[in-house]
């Protein structure tokens, strides 16, 4: 009988353990899964949303024809997401989706049309499994819609433009406003508006980023959607980024108020004469003349608006509320306070889409528009 040696009974074990290594599954690990699809999809929000705003500084700037985003911002973020639904293919596996309770299609709100519903005509199974890769593509293409709908939002004046054509529930790019008459003036705003409506772009970027990093953090440890809102500690952190949106926005905007559409005269002779013009476009290219904000043509003079703030071009009622036409905006705390609201509807909508536990109980989705 031949004697087995330490390296012969070794090398027996290292090539029966490799054998059994190579039968069994890689691990499942949902716990894992889960934390990348809520990291990765945080990036894709952020890079979303920073390139748009850039796009939007640039169109407002001129320096861009519009409307946004355009081919530099689309690639930004087409880029970004590829990298993210890697990460995302090589940390989950389809036992891990299906014990963390993702759909097995991408419906997520019935009876969508326009940009939802073709968010939720896409494939998610690859054979009879979820496949990580459509899952991520199919969740981007939800959020996605959200938060082009928010910077519709934010840059109002610009609303058309991001949402392609239409604020409605058909717009092939957002989800649906809730209340969107009278539509704000669509145009570029310059100077002391411009830099007020990029103040609340950036300013309204960072809160939703932050409230949604926050309750993600708490949903990772195991927290509801009622319990992590209800915890002191983060209602302490959540006001202290509310302070931070109010004082950003204060510092740019001043005391202007909002108004969708506010005054101007159209400057067209010496000193400060002036002819009336229907819009802006009309004093610059068919009249020839200077636009100057916060001023009306009387008796064929510029004369500033008396009393009152200057006016910023903004929505006169929220976009996001339950019934239309919402609420009524006339002061700039209506608007940040419009802001707020419009974030935390938002962030709701980010957070139900990847955290699908006790069936979507735990983080429930705003119910359908």
């Amino acid at each position: 009988m031949a004697r087995l040696t330490v390296s012969g009974f070794v090398c027996a074990a290292t090539v029966m353990i490799g054998a059994l290594v190579s039968t069994v599954p890689a691990r499942a690990d949902s716990v894992g899964c889960q934390k990348t699809i809520a990291t990765q999809l945080r990036k894709f929000n952020k890079v979303y949303l920073k390139a748009n705003i850039k796009c939007l500084k640039n169109e407002n700037a001129g320096t861009i024809p519009g409307p946004c985003p355009d081919s530099v911002a689309l690639l930004k973020i087409q880029g970004k997401t590829d990298a993210i639904n890697a990460a995302i293919a090589a940390k989950c596996t389809p036992a891990d989706l299906a014990a963390l309770n993702f759909r097995t299609d991408c419906v997520y709100e019935a009876n969508s049309a326009g940009k939802e519903a073709m968010c939720a005509a896409l494939p998610v199974l690859s054979g009879p499994d979820i496949d990580p890769t459509l899952l991520a593509e199919c969740l981007e293409c939800w959020k996605g819609a959200e938060l082009r709908e928010y910077l519709a939002i934010l840059y109002a004046s610009h609303a058309l433009g991001l949402c392609a054509g239409t604020t409605s529930a058909q717009s092939t790019e957002c989800s649906d406003l809730d209340c969107t008459t009278p539509l704000p003036d669509q145009r570029d705003l310059t100077g002391g508006d411009g830099d007020c409506q990029h103040g609340i772009g950036n300013a309204g970027f960072k809160y939703l980023f932050k409230r949604e990093k926050l309750l993600e953090k708490c949903a990772l440890a195991g927290g509801t959607q009622a319990s992590c809102l209800g915890d002191l500690e983060i209602q302490v952190k959540l006001d202290k980024v509310e302070q931070q949106k109010i004082t950003k926005i204060k510092r740019k905007c001043g005391n202007r108020a909002p108004d969708p559409s506010p005054p101007f005269c159209c400057r067209t002779g010496q000193g400060n004469q002036c002819t009336a013009a229907i819009t802006r476009d009309d004093c610059v290219m068919n009249l020839m003349g200077t636009v100057q904000e916060d001023k009306t043509c009387e008796l064929g003079s510029c004369e500033p608006v008396q009393g009152g703030n200057k006016k910023l071009t903004w929505w006169a009622f929220c976009p996001e509320s339950d019934t239309c036409p919402g609420t009524p905006l006339s002061t700039l705390d209506d608007l940040i306070a419009c802001v707020d609201t419009s974030a935390d509807a938002i962030a709701d909508e980010l957070l139900c889409l990847q955290f699908r536990g006790n069936n979507g109980l735990d983080w429930p989705c705003p119910a359908p528009e």
